[in-house]
């Protein structure tokens, strides 16, 4: 089975088992982020955030380490990991190879991120947090709620000027199409850098859809 089938058949399934919907929030004191991605791992390192470890190759597959146990993984084999990311973030990645080499693994798969009790504020983000994931995101913000891990709020529609907006730098109207942006912490070890543009917006919600790269600190 080649590098390229694989990753279709991991794409095909992720995108069977999100549906037509992506995750949104998951209450009010816990933010979901899943999606597909491809994760690349050097050799001796760990799937960012998890206890699945490349080990190198070796003459039957790739030697892996799940938690601290040695297995063999060959290629469209699966890398599953469930468990605590950090102080207030939970992770499970359900991933299969794609590549394997002499110095690095390539996996592609599944990503859901629990964010608990998070208290939304902006600022900068720490781009050198060791775990980032790049997750699609999808929200049905109803008129008066806020953009989830946001301080931004949805206002209302204004006629000639496009979706008012509360909680953005500078002008605060968007048109269908426009994006909004948005970077700041979720707690005080998670980062949020958000990328959405506006699908629709009426009297009673806003719908966007983009992606959320979460940074995580151990």
């Amino acid at each position: 089975m080649t590098r390229g089938v694989v990753r279709w058949i991991v794409l095909l399934a992720g995108l069977m088992l999100l549906g037509c919907s992506l995750p949104t929030s998951g209450g009010e004191d816990t933010l979901t982020y899943a999606g597909v991605t491809e994760i690349t791992v050097r050799a001796g390192d760990f799937v960012p955030g998890t206890g699945i470890q490349f080990l190198g190759p070796g003459e039957q597959g790739a030697r892996v380490k799940i938690d601290g146990q040695e297995l063999i993984r060959l290629l469209g084999d699966s890398l599953i990991w469930e468990g605590r990311m950090a102080d207030g973030v939970d992770a499970k990645v359900n991933l299969r190879v794609l590549h394997i080499s002499d110095d690095r693994l390539i996996t592609s798969g599944l990503v859901t991120l629990r964010v608990h009790h998070p208290s939304p504020r902006r600022g900068e983000v720490d781009t050198h947090r060791p775990v980032r994931y790049t997750l699609p995101v999808a929200y049905k913000v109803r008129e008066g709620e806020y953009i989830p891990g946001t301080l931004i709020r949805y206002v209302g529609p204004e006629e000639g000027k496009g979706a008012h907006l509360e909680g953005v730098e500078g002008y605060p109207y968007r048109a269908i199409g426009d994006s909004i942006l948005w970077q700041g912490q979720l707690r005080p070890n998670v980062d949020l850098s958000l990328n959405v543009r506006v699908l629709f917006f009426n009297d009673t919600f806003l719908q966007v859809l983009g992606t959320a790269t979460v940074g995580v600190q151990k």
